[in-house]
Formats: structure tokens, sequence, C-alpha cells
């Protein structure tokens, strides 16, 4: 008889000690523990790229993405902006050596480092994004400076912050493969106009790249 109640005693304790493994929810079932950490399948990465070429005109435009899907339909990351224009024939100038009128390529290359936050809703998304662009512009002009002839290179360097905000609407292409469509506006744009000084002393107007309208964007993502 003792050896009975012995066994069944052992049994019990290791029913109770698998059961102890277990955890119960409120509706009396029982759930494993959720796993937590660092979870590569949740990271995701898209962006966009355009490149174009007429009449002496080059533009690429590159903007990478990565980010973090906090929960299922929210996400969050950083982004890399950079486009670059060169019009071959940008400027007409007047030089005072050679007398006459020459063409030169103007260059404006503009970096734009920011942060993201996207909302899936369905197959739609709310956006915000800011950006705080690093600009920098490169062209010839007459010499303007005390002692200067013919013509001189003038650069102009100058900082922007811009907070875009917008929808748009995504496509799945498989598993976790998408393409989006967004239209985005920078709601900063009226506060951030200023004056700055070129390399040659004249003062010029700068603003938001997306001054004065919307930003359409088209990209593709793998987990968006």
């Amino acid at each position: 008889m003792m050896k009975k109640i012995s066994i069944i005693g052992l049994l019990l304790a290791i029913s109770i000690g698998a059961m102890a493994q277990v955890r119960y929810n409120s509706g009396g079932g029982s759930s494993k523990p959720k796993e937590r950490g660092f979870d590569p399948q949740k990271i995701v990465i898209g962006g966009g790229i355009d490149a174009r070429f007429w009449g002496g005109v080059t533009y690429i435009y590159l903007a990478p993405m990565v980010g973090y899907k906090i929960t299922p339909n929210f996400m969050a990351g950083v982004n890399l902006g950079y486009q670059y224009m060169r019009i071959k024939n940008g400027r007409e100038v007047y030089n005072t050596t050679t007398n006459r009128f020459e063409t030169y390529a103007t260059n404006d290359h503009l970096f734009s480092p920011g942060l993201w936050m996207r909302y899936n809703i369905a197959s739609f998304f709310v956006h915000t994004q800011f950006e705080y662009h690093i600009g920098n512009s490169r062209w010839t002009d007459y010499a303007q400076l005390a002692g200067g002839s013919g013509v001189e290179k003038v650069k102009l360097n100058y900082t922007l912050p811009t907070l875009l905000v917008g929808a748009g609407y995504r496509v799945p292409l498989g598993e976790r493969v998408a393409a989006y469509i967004g239209i985005y506006y920078d709601v900063l744009q009226q506060s951030t106009q200023k004056t700055v000084s070129a390399s040659n002393g004249t003062q010029y107007q700068v603003m938001s790249p997306y001054a004065g309208s919307i930003r359409p964007t088209l990209g593709f993502g793998i987990g968006f």
C-alpha cells in the first residue's frame, strides 16, 4: 500500500512540475511564454531610386530606408536621401577677360538624413518623415571679388529641416515584398526659408526642396 502511495505521489509531483511550465491565460486556456528580444524578421528595408538624363541634364535620386516593426502595423526607422542634378549649360556668364559670353555647368548636391514612422491600415498607410537637408551648389559666375577678372567658381552651402506628413497605398508583390505609392507635404516649408551667402558674397534665398508642392513617392520594400 505504501508503495502505491509513493508512486502516486511521485506522479503528482511530476504533473505539478510540468504544469508549472505552462502559463494559463484569463480564459482558462494555456499559452507559451512570449518570446522577447530582437527579431530579424521584423526588420524592414525599402526606398526609392530615380535617374533621368535629358537635354544636357543629369538627375539622380536615391532614398534607402531601414526600420523595425514595433507592432504588426507600426514601424519606424532611419533614411538617407541623396539628390544630384547637373545642368550642362546651366549658366551663361560674361567673361571679362575674353570679353564674351560663355556657358558653364551647374552642379547641385543634396544629402538628406532623417527619421521616419509609418502605420499601416489594411492596404493604406500614414507616414511622417523628418529630414535634415545639407545642400551644396557649385557654379561659375563673372568675377565679383575685389581685384578679380574673368570668371570665378562659386560655392553655396546651406542646411534646412523638413517634416513630411502624408499617406499612401501599398501593393503586396510577394510574401514580404511590397510596392507603395505615397503623397507627402512638408509642413515646415513656410518657416525654414532663409538667406545665405555664397563664397563670392552674393546672398541667395534657400527653401525646402518640396516648397510650393506635394511630394509624390514611389518605392519598394521588404517587410512593409
